[in-house]
C-alpha cells in the first residue's frame, strides 16, 4: 500500500522542486515590503512624538500606537506591479481616522482634554504617512528602472493575454518582474517574445528549477483542468499565482486586482498551510477537543458499558485512514458490532445489517459513535474540521480516477467537512466530495470553519436515517475483482466502516447512479 501514500505525497510541499538557496534568493518582495513599512514606521514616530507637544501624551501615544497597530496588521506593505500613492490615500486615511475618532470622541472627554488636539495629531499623521509613502514609491520606481528589485515570472498561456503581458513586463521594467519565460502546451510563441519553457503540466517542476517568484496564469493551448492541478500543485512554493480573469475586458478593477497594461490580475490566496491562522485553528483544537472530552467523559463511559455489553470485548473500533500529506494515522470509533475477519476493507456501512444491534444502531444514528476520534484530534491526526479522512485502498483507487482527489490532502482531515454539510455523505457522488473538500482547502478561514461546526450541529439534530448499502469494488487481494469500476461509482460512508460483508458483487460503470443523495441528513 506503499503506492497510495506516495501518490498522495505527489501533490505535497516535499514534491516541489526545491527554490533557490537562501544567500541567492535576495527577493525584491522583502525589499519592497521593508522599505515601505520602514519608512511609515519612522513618520509615525516622528508625528507621534511631535503630537505630545500639544495635543498631550496620552491622546498622542493613542493615536500613534493605534494607527502603528492597524499598519502592522494590514497588507499594506505587500509587494505590487504597480504601487500608487492615490489608490492609497483612501486606505490611509481610514487607517488614522478611526483611531483619532475614538480618541476624540472618548479619551479625551474623561481626561478633560481637547478634541482639536486629537484631530490635529490625526491629520499631521496622515500627511507624514502619505509623504512617506511617496518618497518610497519614487524610490522603488526608480530602482526598477535601474534594473534592481525585479521578480522573477513565469507566463502560463501563449493567446493574446498572455503574450501582451510578457510583452508589457519585457519592456516596462517599471512593474518590477523580469519574465523567464513561457508555459504552454503545442503552441508556438514568437522568436522574439521568449523562450517556452514546457507544458503546463511541468509547471511545478519549472518554478523550482527558475526560482520563480511569480507565476501569471492567461490563457492557451491548455485545458483548464489541467492548469488547476499544476496550480495545486505549487502549494509549497514560496511563489504567488496571479490568474487573469475570465472575459477580463468586462472586468471591473478592485483592491484585490492590479493592473498590467490594462489587463487585470487578481492575486491567489496563500496556500492554507503557510497562512499563520493554521497555528491558531490547531491551538482551537487542543483546546476544544480536550474540553469536550472532559465535559462528555460521563457519556464516553455509559456508551464504552453498553457497547461491552451488546458486542464483547473491544469498545473501541480501530481502523487506518490517510491524513494530512497522505499520512496513514489510526483512527478510533466506537464498535457498533462485533467484527468479522477480513471484513473492514469491501463495504461502505452497516447501517442496513442484521447483525445490528439496538446500541449500535442508536449511537449511530446519533453520530455518539465518534466521539473517540476526539482523541485523533488531540493527537494531531484530524481536525474538528476538514475532509473526512479515507481508507488507504479506496484513496489509491480514487487519486487514479477522480480529478482532483489527491490535492484534498492538503489540509488536515476532521470530523466533519464542507462535502459533509452540503449533504455529501452516505450514498453520494465521490468528485463532488473531492471538489468541496478541495473549494474548503483553497478558500479556508477560521470563519469558515466555525460556519461548518454551526451547520453540522443543526444537521445533527434530527436523527439520521439508515443509508442504503451499494456494491463497492473488491479488493486487490480478493477474486474476481474488476479494474474497470469507475470510482465514482463507489459511494458510501467512510466513517461508518467498522464491519462488513465481502459477499457484495462488483459493480460495473452502468449499476449505480453517481449523482449526489438529495438528503441531507446522511453524514460522511
Amino acid at each position: 500500500m506503499t503506492e497510495v501514500f506516495d501518490s498522495a505525497r505527489d501533490t505535497t510541499p516535499a514534491a516541489v522542486a526545491p527554490r533557490r538557496a537562501p544567500a541567492e534568493d535576495l527577493s525584491a518582495r522583502s525589499t519592497f515590503s521593508t522599505l515601505v513599512a520602514s519608512a511609515e514606521l519612522v513618520a509615525l514616530a516622528i508625528g507621534t512624538a511631535a503630537a505630545v507637544l500639544w495635543a498631550g501624551p496620552l491622546p498622542a501615544l493613542t493615536i500613534g500606537i493605534a494607527t502603528v497597530i492597524g499598519l502592522m496588521a494590514s497588507r499594506r506593505h505587500a509587494w505590487r506591479f504597480t504601487p500608487s500613492l492615490l489608490n492609497d490615500l483612501p486606505g490611509t486615511a481610514l487607517l488614522v481616522a478611526v483611531p483619532t475618532g475614538l480618541v476624540a470622541a472618548v479619551l479625551t472627554p474623561l481626561t478633560a482634554g481637547e478634541p482639536l488636539g486629537a484631530i490635529k495629531t490625526g491629520a499631521l499623521l496622515f500627511a507624514l504617512l502619505v509623504i512617506a509613502r511617496g518618497i518610497t514609491f519614487t524610490a522603488l520606481r526608480r530602482r526598477r528602472l535601474a534594473g534592481r528589485d525585479h521578480l522573477r515570472a513565469l507566463v502560463v498561456g501563449c493567446d493574446d493575454a498572455g503574450v501582451r503581458l510578457g510583452h508589457s513586463l519585457i519592456h516596462h521594467p517599471e512593474y518590477g518582474v523580469r519574465v523567464v519565460g513561457f508555459v504552454d502546451d503545442d503552441r508556438p510563441l514568437l522568436a522574439d517574445l521568449g523562450p517556452k519553457l514546457g507544458s503546463v503540466e511541468s509547471l511545478p517542476v519549472l518554478v523550482g528549477q527558475h526560482s520563480i517568484d511569480i507565476v501569471l496564469v492567461a490563457f492557451g493551448a491548455h485545458a483548464d483542468d489541467s492548469v488547476v492541478d499544476a496550480v495545486r500543485g505549487l502549494g509549497g512554493a514560496d511563489c504567488e499565482v496571479y490568474l487573469v480573469p475570465r472575459m477580463y475586458e468586462l472586468n471591473h478593477h478592485s483592491p484585490v486586482s492590479e493592473l498590467v497594461d490594462g489587463i487585470p490580475l487578481v492575486k491567489l490566496r496563500r496556500p492554507t498551510h503557510r497562512s499563520a491562522s493554521m497555528r491558531v485553528k490547531r491551538a482551537i483544537d487542543v483546546v476544544v477537543a480536550g474540553i469536550a472530552l472532559v465535559l462528555v467523559s460521563p457519556v464516553l463511559a455509559a456508551i464504552a458499558a453498553a457497547v461491552r455489553r451488546e458486542t464483547g470485548p473491544g469498545v473501541i473500533f480501530q481502523q487506518e485512514r490517510i491524513g494530512l500529506n497522505g499520512k496513514p494515522f489510526v483512527l478510533y470509533k466506537f464498535r457498533s458490532l462485533q467484527l468479522a475477519t477480513g471484513e473492514g476493507d469491501v463495504r461502505w456501512n452497516i447501517d442496513t445489517d442484521t447483525r445490528l444491534g439496538p446500541v449500535g444502531r442508536f449511537i449511530r444514528s446519533t453520530s455518539l459513535d465518534e466521539l473517540p476520534q476526539l482523541v485523533n484530534v488531540l493527537k494531531g491526526d484530524m481536525s474538528l474540521v476538514g475532509p473526512r479522512p479515507e481508507r488507504p485502498y479506496f484513496v489509491e483507487r480514487f487519486n487514479e480516477t477522480i480529478p482532483g482527489y489527491r490535492y484534498r490532502h492538503r489540509v488536515p482531515v476532521g470530523l466533519t467537512g464542507y462535502a459533509a454539510v452540503n449533504g455529501l455523505r452516505g450514498d453520494t457522488s465521490i468528485s463532488q466530495r473531492a471538489h468541496f473538500d478541495n473549494l474548503y482547502a483553497e478558500s479556508w478561514s477560521l470563519w469558515l470553519d466555525l460556519k461548518i461546526a454551526l451547520w453540522t450541529v443543526q444537521q445533527l439534530i434530527p436523527r439520521r436515517t439508515p443509508e442504503a448499502v451499494l456494491p463497492v469494488p473488491s479488493p486487490p487481494t480478493l477474486q474476481g475483482s474488476s479494474d474497470t469500476v469507475a470510482a465514482d461509482a463507489v459511494v458510501g460512508d467512510a466513517m461508518a466502516v467498522d464491519t462488513v460483508s465481502a459477499v457484495d458483487p462488483v459493480p460495473t460503470v452502468d449499476s449505480v447512479t453517481t449523482e449526489p443523495a438529495p438528503s441531507s441528513d446522511k453524514r460522511q
